[in-house]
């Protein structure tokens, strides 16, 4: 009976957690090093601005020529403009709204493809400082010597896309806003302090049906309208500072 309980104990015994003790534990540390420099690329090549996680190309002009400036270089760039294109139009003694035409770019597998317009953004330079985009129009839409006169450029339904994918790093879009001849400036859209790092899209419409009204144009029906093509020029400027009013 005593061998039988003294052998019960010991079965116990061996099925209870081991505890180290404290003498048998040591420890040792190690150190883990990057190097941060700063970025000196080219800028970023445009993206497909309903899936910013696809490399394209600008689509080429009707002459077979690239219209769009390459991205500008830095660690803060401006990295794609669509080229605003109305169409042909006939004279109208009435007030007019014309709708914009779809972006033309070539994705990943060399298709040419209709997007929304859209600009393009990136901020590498790790700082988390913020940035401001703004456009102006240059001048009157003009013909030679023929300009028409009280026109407006009307950007609406901005979608901000980027690809990360962070909805709590996202700049701020303007919802509306209007270019004129008179060549004041508006805000685009502004990435406040640790917001809008890495690249962002802002395209004038969800999708291509929703970008028809995007981007329109407005000409007055009193407007002179001598028959031929009228083209302006738009600034965009990028500064490396939130926006202020």
């Amino acid at each position: 009976m005593k061998k039988q309980v003294i052998l019960g104990v010991f079965l116990i015994l061996l099925t209870m957690p081991v505890k180290a003790l404290a003498d048998d534990e040591i420890s040792a540390g190690s150190n883990a090093y990057v190097t941060i420099e700063k970025y000196t690329g080219d800028g970023e090549n445009p993206v497909n601005p309903t899936d910013p996680n696809e490399v394209v190309k600008p689509g080429p002009n009707t002459d077979g020529t690239n219209p769009h400036q390459p991205s500008t270089k830095g660690p803060l760039s401006l990295n794609y403009i669509s080229n605003l294109k109305f169409g042909a139009q006939q004279a109208n003694g009435n007030d007019a709204v014309y709708q914009v035409k779809p972006d033309r770019v070539i994705n990943s597998q060399e298709v040419e493809i209709d997007v929304p317009n859209y600009v393009q953004v990136t901020d590498h330079r790790g700082t988390n400082s913020g940035w401001t985009l703004l456009v102006k129009q240059d001048s009157a839409f003009k013909n030679g010597n023929h300009s028409l006169d009280g026109t407006e450029l009307v950007f609406t339904t901005p979608v901000l896309a980027s690809k990360s994918g962070k909805e709590n790093t996202s700049p701020s879009a303007n919802a509306n806003f209007t270019l004129t001849a008179d060549g004041h400036s508006a805000m685009v859209m502004f990435a406040a302090a640790d917001q809008g790092m890495g690249t962002w899209v802002d395209r004038f419409g969800k999708d291509l049906e929703e970008a028809k009204t995007g981007v329109q144009l407005k000409i007055p029906g009193d407007s002179k309208k001598i028959a031929g093509l009228y083209q302006t020029s738009l600034t965009w400027t990028l500064t490396d500072t939130p926006y202020t009013e």
